[in-house]
């Protein structure tokens, strides 16, 4: 056994060790933090609207707080915005032009991007060209 590797593959494990507490302690910090917020919330969902009434286009985020069934968290706007707010600062390098999901019980954000199965024949965004 090459005893340089073997040091630099411990090096490496370590590394990875810090990484994934890191990671874990995020995750809790913004589980623990979207509880405050709106206790029982497991999951975000954020979309973006753009709405044009009389010429003036107003860009909004629809914010939807979940449970773990899946189920609308009761909660009053104030409660929606700091939640938006939470996860924008959290992921500051996130498209929010698109839909976005944010599940806490693992701590990632994703892009929630709708399709439909191939047999019906209806494009999908990602099907759609210019």
């Amino acid at each position: 056994m090459n005893p340089k590797r073997t040091g630099l593959r411990a090096v490496e494990m370590i590394r990875g060790a810090r990484a994934y507490r890191r990671n874990v302690a995020f995750r809790d910090d913004l589980a623990t933090r979207l509880h405050d917020i709106a206790p029982g919330t497991a999951r975000v969902h954020l979309t973006p609207v753009t709405t044009d009434v009389d010429g003036t286009v107003r860009r909004q985020t629809l914010v939807s707080l979940l449970d773990s069934a899946g189920y609308t968290v009761t909660a009053p706007i104030g409660a929606h915005r700091a939640a938006r707010r939470l996860l924008v600062d959290a992921f500051p390098g996130a498209d929010w032009d698109k839909p976005q999901i944010f599940n806490a019980a693992y701590g990632f954000l994703t892009v929630n991007v709708p399709a439909s199965p191939a047999e019906l024949g209806i494009e999908t965004p990602s099907a759609v060209t210019a």
